[in-house]
């Protein structure tokens, strides 16, 4: 009987362990023949040229968030207040943050305003460039001959509410000292936050420069160049 019994277990395990093989065996053909699909098929739109640095991927938590929705925050153009109903809603924006500073007024922004026209027959309504700083600080920096274009729009996040929707403050807005924010870019489509790039420090300019973008954007809208 107990001779018996040790028989049974050995055919038991002996089928299992079969059937594990057959298993991994199956995976593997099912893996070798899925590849070439996963090479040739389409990416999701959610995940075309997804930026992975910590800072993008904490924020990606809340990622394609209607910013809209907050109603108590606003944005101010000299002194004119706008929601960001107002900034936003119908539209295809990219949303360029920018800290203060030579490398803001010499570089990124005229980078846009360069390829501003070239910008509109991609799609895109507006630039918007935000930075945290008084309405009229802003709107003295936005009267420069080398800062105006019809297309690219300078506006002051009078209070940081915008900045901090998004995670990008550095320190506190009445510190006076310093930037106030992270150099980031984004795409909103109808106030909804597509993609967003930030820079490793401030005083960088690779991934939020106008071509940069311009990449990012043909990656979302892949025919918008056709």
């Amino acid at each position: 009987m107990q001779q018996s019994a040790s028989s049974v277990f050995r055919l038991a395990f002996g089928a299992l362990a079969q059937r594990q093989q057959m298993s991994q065996q199956a995976i593997r053909l099912f893996g070798a023949a899925a590849e070439p699909l996963r090479k040739a098929g389409p990416v999701p739109d959610g995940h075309l040229n997804s930026d992975l640095s910590p800072t993008v991927c904490h924020i990606g938590l809340g990622r394609r968030r209607d910013l809209t929705l907050r109603q108590d925050l606003c944005l101010w153009q000299n002194d004119k207040k706008l929601s960001l109903t107002d900034v936003f809603k119908g539209k295809k924006v990219i949303l360029v943050g920018f800290p203060g500073g030579p490398v803001c007024v010499e570089k990124h922004i005229p980078g846009y305003i360069a390829q501003a026209d070239k910008l509109a027959t991609m799609g895109v309504d507006k630039v918007l460039c935000v930075t945290v700083d008084a309405p009229a600080a802003v709107a003295e920096l936005a009267a420069r001959p080398t800062l105006q274009h019809k297309r690219v729009e300078l506006l002051a996040d009078k209070n940081g509410g915008l900045v901090r929707l998004l995670g990008l403050e550095i320190g506190a807005p009445e510190a006076g000292q310093g930037p106030k924010c992270q150099r980031y870019a984004a795409v909103v489509e109808d106030g909804v936050l597509l993609k967003l790039r930030v820079e490793s420090a401030p005083a960088d300019l690779k991934v939020t420069d106008c071509k940069s973008m311009i990449d990012l954007w043909k990656c979302i809208y892949p025919h918008s160049c056709n």
